[in-house]
């Protein structure tokens, strides 16, 4: 059996979610979650390419999906950051620094001597927040939830079983 973009969507995006959201103020299992969220894209993209290349027609080349799936859903684009983020850290003055569609300036990494953002609103229940370049702070969970509850069940085609 071939993996197929809802098969990885199913084995990998939606346990990765689940995990997060069981301890939303870890960020381990924030950025595992957006890694698998946003690797989905490039999973759909090669997929059909290969086995179905009218699907992807639209886009001429990943990059094209990539801005058409951020004009669907914008938390997209905070998803994709984290996830390079992830794949490409590196340390710069205390706190971590990439380069990335929509650069992040810091992200929270429990136990580390970095930019720290956790939010205990008095439930117990926290967040990673994201403080993006323009100084806006994006909460983790939320865009998750949109890009993986929201924007991927309905983006995905029907597969066959």
């Amino acid at each position: 059996m071939k993996t197929t973009p809802r098969s990885f969507f199913h084995v990998f995006v939606e346990p990765n979610l689940e995990d997060y959201l069981a301890e939303p103020d870890d960020a381990r299992r924030g950025f595992n979650a957006c890694l698998s969220a946003f690797q989905l894209a490039d999973i759909f993209y090669a997929f059909y390419e290969r086995e179905n290349p009218a699907m992807v027609a639209q886009w001429p080349n990943k990059e094209k999906l990539l801005r058409h799936l951020c004009s669907l859903e914008p938390s997209f684009l905070t998803i994709q950051s984290v996830a390079t983020v992830y794949k490409h850290l590196y340390a710069i003055k205390g706190f971590y620094e990439v380069g990335t569609p929509g650069a992040l300036w810091g992200v929270k990494i429990p136990g580390e001597d970095i930019e720290i953002e956790t939010d205990f609103q008095g439930d117990d229940k926290g967040d990673v927040l994201v403080r993006r370049r323009d100084g806006s702070v994006v909460s983790l969970t939320t865009a998750l939830r949109r890009v993986v509850v929201e924007m991927w069940p309905t983006f995905l085609p029907i597969e066959d079983d």
